[in-house]
């Protein structure tokens, strides 16, 4: 869908709480937005919109390609917009929301073996319930909130979710997915586990895992997980701590130099990872 760089708009009255960094930027975009009572806002982008309610009941007014319409919008009503579609919105209270904003290419990307990327459109919703698209918004935000969303393995993980639950049920041709079973041949999991442990220190992405072994991202991540229990993410993770803890017992390093060292974004990352699967603090483990 190309459209002119100029026709792009985003207006509105405050500026994001918090927004994404530019390392995931060409993928997604997520912004934490508190709105103004009795706001306006325009925006026509050419992203997927996908926004969350986060906050108390406002009645929301929209005018999506000169067609009016009027809402109630609670706490977990998402509206779900095309890229370029136009629309004006106004509201009566305070609003809090997430925004979600998927490059068009990732619906093509992530599960190319089975979508027709050129006729599986994905439907627009007005107000819908989903507790996928809830629950992976509100992680989302978490993340962004602890350490910027800066972590790109991870954000590749959670967008090939989210556009494959989006594919399989709101396109125009809700897609059969099959489901794979046997993982990955052994000798594509060792490449795959070579990889990883080679750029432990890296922010490597999921894509670059895939091209190695000449797969899409979504096929890959659903077989890396079926071979080793778990995604590739978690598996990085893991792999980051077993050798944080080799260093820890090595040397005398700092904490926050071998958090930097193994590829954690920052000390405090790290601890929270660490704790999370040996059950203690990094300077308990090395005591």
């Amino acid at each position: 869908m190309s459209q002119d760089s100029s026709s792009v708009i985003q207006l509105v009255p405050r500026s994001p709480i918090l927004s994404s960094q530019n390392v995931i930027s060409d993928i997604l975009r997520v912004e934490q937005h508190s709105q103004p009572a009795n706001g306006t806002s325009e925006c026509c982008l050419p992203n997927y919109l996908l926004s969350i309610h986060l906050g108390k009941p406002i009645q929301l007014e929209r005018r999506v390609e000169g067609k009016r319409s009027s809402d109630c919008i609670a706490e977990g009503d998402i509206m779900i917009s095309l890229p370029y579609l136009h629309r004006q919105l106004s509201w009566d209270r305070d609003a809090e929301f997430l925004l979600l904003r998927l490059e068009p290419k990732l619906f093509v990307d992530a599960v190319h073996e089975w979508v027709d990327g050129d006729h599986a459109q994905i439907l627009p919703q007005l107000k819908i319930r989903d507790p996928l698209i809830q629950q992976i918004g509100l992680t989302l935000k978490t993340e962004l909130e602890r350490d910027g969303l800066s972590d790109r393995l991870y954000a590749e993980s959670m967008v090939n979710a989210l556009a494959v639950h989006l594919l399989r049920r709101y396109s125009t041709q809700q897609q059969k997915i099959p489901a794979e079973c046997g993982g990955l041949p052994n000798y594509k999991l060792q490449l795959a586990i070579e990889y990883i442990q080679a750029h432990l220190a890296d922010n490597i992405s999921l894509e670059a895992i895939a091209t190695e072994l000449g797969m899409s991202q979504y096929y890959f991540a659903r077989l890396f997980k079926q071979s080793t229990g778990y995604s590739p993410y978690q598996y990085l993770i893991k792999c980051r701590i077993e050798r944080a803890q080799k260093l820890l017992i090595q040397n005398q390093q700092s904490i926050a130099n071998i958090a930097l060292q193994v590829g954690f974004a920052n000390q405090s990352q790290f601890g929270r990872h660490f704790k999370r699967f040996t059950g203690v603090t990094p300077k308990q483990f090395r005591k």
